[in-house]
């Protein structure tokens, strides 16, 4: 016995399976419309590994794939085996490509398995990459970033350190005051002590000259 369905929007009547099917198909490619475009491609030949050798690949099967495949990489991280990896969409062109040009040998595939396999060791290859290049930079010297603050910033002087300054410098005036009077007192009492003494010498010249004359 054949079930029959009307279509709510233009009234075609038909077998309900076929309503049944074409809202798979549309549920499959609104999967598919989701998909990054870098990976669009890829993925429809990807799907072509779930295929039976006798009949085409099942309409809802294609959306449960699609659907799987969509959330994983939107996630940005595959997990596999306890372990938890970044996986960026570069990682996934690379997984893709690799399967792609070196398919499987155990065909038709029956989930992701694979598949996440290889994105496992494509994205330890490319966190492998991300650090190597990090210690490239470091060794090289690389400058910090201009917005970053300088490791030793000048540090404003507050009223406090002001005052001690000036408390400081009135304390020096005083001392280097007395210490110049000083020397002028020690300069001029030497020169007092000097003068009698060439007083004589000049009487002494004098009086020489005067016997020779």
């Amino acid at each position: 016995m054949t079930l029959k369905a009307t279509c709510p929007e233009c009234g075609m009547s038909g077998d309900m399976a076929a309503f049944v099917t074409q809202g798979e198909h549309n549920q499959a490619v609104a999967a598919a419309l989701e998909m990054p475009a870098m990976l669009s491609s890829r993925i429809v030949r990807y799907l072509g590994m779930f295929r039976p050798a006798s009949r085409a690949l099942a309409s809802a099967k294609s959306a449960r794939l699609l659907t799987e495949l969509k959330e994983t990489i939107n996630s940005g991280v595959i997990e596999r085996k306890g372990v938890t990896r970044e996986a960026p969409l570069k990682v996934w062109v690379m997984a893709l490509d690799q399967m792609l040009e070196s398919p499987p040998s155990g065909l038709p595939l029956s989930g992701h398995g694979y598949l996440y396999e290889v994105v496992a060791r494509c994205a330890d290859r490319h966190a492998g990459e991300v650090e190597k290049q990090q210690e490239e930079a470091k060794r090289s010297g690389a400058k910090q970033p201009a917005n970053r603050a300088p490791a030793a910033a000048l540090r404003e002087r507050s009223t406090e350190d002001v005052l001690a300054e000036h408390a400081r410098m009135s304390s020096r005036k005083p001392t280097v005051a007395t210490t110049q009077k000083g020397q002028r007192q020690t300069a001029k009492a030497a020169e007092q002590a000097n003068a009698p003494k060439r007083l004589s010498d000049l009487l002494k010249g004098a009086a020489s000259q005067g016997d020779q004359q």
